[in-house]
């Protein structure tokens, strides 16, 4: 049976006829070689819809996801492009795939298709994200190489820009840099140039590069949170070059291009910072415009850092105390964010040191101040390194404070010196009596209020509805303050059962005693009271150096203080100011000090480096007064130890120095110092114990048998060295550990 279609006016065709046609029609457009109109117009209609356009709707998923998922540090230098790293590589893993897989069939099913370049440079997006470097720049290079279209070629040279920055081949990045600007490039393909190229700077410390191009790239963007974000960056770089006037401008501009609640949030904070007060009228209103700020509900986890703001703007005007105050309030109020909680006890432990010399405090602070800040903060290894010395660095201080105080006591006659330190017990015990005063007062309070209710409201429930507020658990306000009270004492802490740490590790013996019915009600032993008191004030009477030889022993441990925190401020700090005071105050106090011929050439070195005249000053004195010693030697002929070949005091020294930086653990700088030990005192004995030394850090750094072929190693090339026994016995201990782990 044959159908027909009926059209007016025509005569009858065959419907086989035509349903052949169109068959034969879509088939010939289905081929992958033709070139045909029709062919084309198929194959642009599919690639679009079937593959790039889904392609292209995942990578751009996957940056909204990058953008919303970001890290801003606000206090830090913002990034002008969010840096790729394997944790946002794992973030979108998925929409990376699904763009590949998507992109690939137009390439593969419609390859004279003009969405072809489009979808290779999806691919090399895709790649990007992923971390594949190398795969992401051969696909940019394709495209470069291969396009026709200049838009595709420059979209590809942008790419390789951010690929070459994200791996650190800065080179070629550099190059690529030179080809693009070159080229004639659309405003939008400026934008996106020019913000590849800031980024690159920046990465690279260049931040006059940087701020230079970012002006131009405000100026051509429109106006929305990118633009704004660039706007913000600039204000901060303005910032950092001590520019208030024009970071003030750019804070503003931040605010006026539609930005984010948080960037407009910590522009408003910086603009303060920025602010030029002029007059104690100005500072009035800006701490009313903090106040302000606390009191706006939208700030709740914000307070962290409108406090550390307030504490910032107090320091810069020189009020200390104020600022302490406002940085303990910022530590307090911080509930999530570890890296503000970082930044103000690493200002607390500033001010302790550099502004207030209370080293103690500061120790404590930096402990705290290693234990939460991001490792990605600027100058984190001089933070850290300051933090491993004050250890040592405190101990000396201490000595020579304690010390000093008990030597001023050993002046006194018996009587004041008993009446003295029975005011400090005194004093001891009404702090503690207060202290258990107002340790029992928060207990009896924690116990009572959860549940108190108003005696007015006895007739009513105190468990539904809104409530009045009376019910703890009705009371935003109590609530909110409970919340904050556990947070300040436990953390933030899962919600699970046992949630306190010290229980769980407890639990086990606790219901075990509890069930063996063991010694918990064992009465505890009592103490008395006097007795404690009189072992107390005889320990503090014995420690008073009254006898000559006490006296001289005291005087030994300050003059070895000093000499160690010298050495301190001096190789570890490299603080030269302080050192140069610590190693005067040392010849002032111990004119015949063991150590004036070391400290006259640690001077003459220091001020040798900062090309002071002091220099001749030091030499003239350690040739004067110490000819024969080998630092007087030095001072004269540099090349002395290597042209005598024994293991002086500069190689004792410089041993000494890098086995400092192995026990502080820092081992890069240590093998450093080793290298550099090996070169100048290779043919000296002293060699033979920075090549152990370097076997240690094998140690610290590498698996066991590393380490064991390390040692090995030494016993066939040294096999009459001293230090033989010691070396063997380190081997020993290393198979005893192998054996172990078996």
């Amino acid at each position: 049976m044959v159908y027909y279609i009926a059209q007016a006016g025509r005569e009858k065709i065959p419907l086989l006829g035509v349903t052949f046609g169109v068959v034969i029609f879509l088939l010939t457009s289905c081929s992958q070689h033709g070139t045909g109109i029709t062919n084309m117009a198929y194959h642009n209609l599919t690639a679009y819809y079937n593959a790039y356009f889904l392609a292209r709707g995942k990578i751009v998923e996957a940056n909204q996801t990058l953008f919303i998922n970001r890290k801003d540090d606000y206090t830090r230098l913002l990034n002008v492009v969010i840096p790729m790293d394997s944790v946002q590589a794992g973030a979108v893993k998925s929409q990376a795939e699904y763009a590949i897989q998507k992109a690939s069939i137009a390439i593969g099913r419609h390859k004279h298709s003009k969405w072809k370049d489009d979808s290779y440079l999806l691919i090399a997006r895709a790649r990007h994200l992923q971390m594949d470097f190398p795969n992401a720049i051969e696909t940019y290079k394709y495209v470069n190489t291969e396009s026709r279209s200049n838009v595709a070629k420059h979209e590809a040279l942008i790419g390789l820009l951010r690929v070459f920055t994200d791996a650190q081949d800065y080179s070629y990045a550099r190059a690529v840099i030179e080809i693009l600007r070159k080229e004639k490039l659309t405003k939008k393909e400026l934008v996106e140039f020019y913000l590849a190229r800031a980024q690159y700077h920046q990465q690279l410390e260049e931040y006059d590069q940087m701020l230079a191009i970012l002006k131009q790239t405000a100026k051509r963007m429109p106006r929305g949170e990118r633009k704004a974000r660039v706007h913000f960056i600039i204000a901060q770089l303005h910032q950092q070059f001590n520019k208030e006037p024009d970071a003030y401008k750019n804070y503003l501009a931040t605010l006026r291009n539609n930005p984010s609640y948080e960037l407009a949030f910590y522009a408003q904070l910086n603009l303060i910072q920025v602010f030029q007060s002029k007059r104690n009228q100005d500072n009035k209103r800006l701490m009313a415009y903090f106040r302000k700020l606390l009191r706006d509900q939208k700030n709740v986890d914000y307070k962290d850092k409108i406090y550390y703001q307030m504490a910032l703007y107090e320091f810069r005007q020189g009020h200390y105390p104020a600022s302490i105050d406002y940085l303990h309030q910022s530590i307090k109020a911080n509930t999530t964010d570890a890296a503000q909680k970082g930044y103000s006890f690493l200002k607390l432990g500033e001010i302790y040191y550099e502004k207030q010399q209370k080293y103690d405090l500061a120790k404590m602070y930096y402990d705290s101040t290693m234990q939460v800040l991001p490792k990605t903060t600027p100058n984190y290894e001089a933070i850290a390194k300051r933090h491993k010395v004050l250890d040592s660095f405190v101990e000396q201080i201490t000595t020579i404070r304690t010390e000093d105080s008990l030597q001023r006591l050993a002046k006194m006659d018996t009587a004041s010196l008993n009446q003295y330190f029975d005011k400090i017990l005194a004093e001891e015990e009404r702090k503690q009596k207060e202290l258990d005063e107002k340790r029992n007062e928060e207990i009896a309070q924690s116990a009572g209020s959860i549940f108190d209710t108003d005696p007015q409201d006895k007739g009513r429930s105190n468990r539904g509805g809104e409530g009045n507020g009376k019910w703890y658990f009705s009371n935003i306000a109590a609530l909110s303050q409970g919340k904050t009270a556990f947070a300040r004492r436990w953390g933030n802490r899962p919600l699970e059962d046992n949630w306190r740490r010290i229980n769980k590790e407890r639990e086990a013996d606790f219901r075990e005693n509890s069930f063996a019915g063991a010694k918990r009600n064992t009465p505890q032993p009592t103490v008395d009271p006097v007795a404690e008191r009189k072992k107390r004030k005889e320990a503090m009477i014995s420690a008073v150096p009254a006898s000559p030889e006490a006296l001289a022993a005291s005087n030994k441990k300050v003059e070895d203080a000093y000499f160690k925190l010298g050495k301190i401020y001096d190789l570890e700090l490299q603080e030269v100011k302080n050192a140069v005071h610590t190693y005067d105050t040392l010849l002032i106090r111990y004119p015949e000090s063991e150590y004036e011929p070391e400290v006259y050439y640690s001077l003459y070195l220091i001020h040798q480096k900062q090309g002071n005249p002091e220099q001749e000053t030091y030499k003239n004195k350690l040739i004067a007064e110490h000819p024969t010693s080998s630092f007087a030697k030095l001072v004269q002929n540099p090349n002395y130890l290597r042209e005598e070949g024994v293991a002086g005091l500069q190689a004792e020294r410089a041993f000494a120095e890098a086995y400092q930086q192995f026990e502080f653990q820092n081992y890069a700088e240590a093998d450093r110092l080793i290298t550099d030990g090996l070169q100048t005192y290779g043919d000296n004995p002293i060699a033979e114990r920075f090549k152990v030394l370097r076997i240690r850090i094998v140690g610290k750094t590498q698996d066991v048998n590393a380490y064991r072929n390390a040692l090995t190693e030494f016993l066939t090339q040294h096999p009459e060295s001293a230090l033989l026994p010691y070396v063997q016995n380190l081997l020993k201990a290393t198979d005893g550990f192998a054996t172990r782990t078996k």
